[in-house]
């Protein structure tokens, strides 16, 4: 596969303006900044096809790798589109919080091209090397400066351990709502995984961890104090898999909870941890009386 060249590379001003006049991002005779989330979408989404598909391999590792990123970001888009959908957004702001959905993960082609790992720890925060593509490729430009940003911020901070001081009210809504989406299809993703890993394993999916059937005591700590696991504290497979049981805590709208409740998610994750760990029934039970707690609350 020939390494991936960003769409501003070797380009002047000009030619890349005419670029994206072409691609239909910026209509010829409009100028950039000038069009809502509803006109850019649909461009926004051929974009997103294109640029995915400039990263196939022959490779069937690769290729699968990729596409488990690809059908990801798709399946965010529906899930936001639900969450939003919950809270009556209006069509403009549905259709933000779907480009900001679209290019959540877009920095993971060209981590797992330079790197062959998800890994942010072995390799670069793919939320930041996100946010360079987004800007290199300049492919916010036809969006008015309000809604770009929030778009910019929301891949920006979506992958940090707790959200940041908000820029303002909205940027913190898309925000929750794309960490909220965000973590919807991972648990679909991992628990899918989880119920068939016995067949063959996937080291991508499981971040390069031993699979040694050991807790980490920081980890358990964590849990028992209803707090969020800290990536830097994962030493096992297992610590994955309780990080990812105790996002619930980390869960903003109450759609969300009805659909971690309804599809069982937490119970995947229980099943796939040893049955005989005191902190794994802990952890379980803390995090099944937070998601009633929660759901009945709706």
């Amino acid at each position: 596969m020939a390494p991936p060249v960003s769409l501003s590379e070797n380009q002047d001003a000009p030619r890349q303006q005419k670029l994206h006049e072409s691609s239909g991002l910026i209509p010829a005779g409009k100028r950039s900044g000038e069009m809502n989330p509803q006109q850019v979408l649909p461009k926004m989404r051929i974009w997103f096809s294109e640029y995915v598909r400039r990263f196939d391999s022959e490779d069937p590792a690769v290729q699968q790798s990729m596409d488990l990123k690809a059908q990801h970001t798709l399946k965010v888009c529906e899930a936001i589109l639900d969450i939003g959908g919950s809270l009556k957004l209006s069509e403009i702001d549905l259709c933000l919080a779907e480009i900001t959905a679209l290019l959540h993960d877009i920095g993971r082609f060209e981590q797992y091209a330079r790197y062959r790992t998800f890994a942010d720890g072995k390799s670069e925060n793919h939320a930041a090397l996100g946010v360079e593509i987004i800007r290199d490729s300049r492919i916010l430009e036809a969006l008015d400066p309000e809604p770009a940003d929030i778009v910019v911020s929301a891949v920006r901070h979506h992958n940090r351990a707790s959200l940041p001081e908000p820029e303002s009210e909205r940027h913190l809504l898309f925000l929750k709502l794309l960490r909220d989406a965000d973590k919807i299809d991972i648990w679909r993703v991992v628990t899918d995984y989880y119920r068939r890993s016995g067949k063959q394993r996937n080291r991508t999916i499981e971040l390069d961890l031993p699979d040694t059937g050991h807790v980490s005591a920081p980890v358990c700590k964590a849990l028992m104090n209803g707090r969020l696991v800290q990536t830097a504290d994962l030493r096992t497979l297992h610590d994955f898999k309780l990080l990812q049981m105790g996002w619930i805590y980390d869960i903003n709208f109450p759609r969300t909870f009805q659909i971690v409740r309804e599809r069982k998610y937490l119970e995947a994750i229980r099943d796939a941890l040893p049955g005989e760990s005191p902190c794994v029934a802990e952890a379980y039970k803390r995090a099944r009386a937070y998601l009633e707690e929660k759901a009945l609350a709706i």
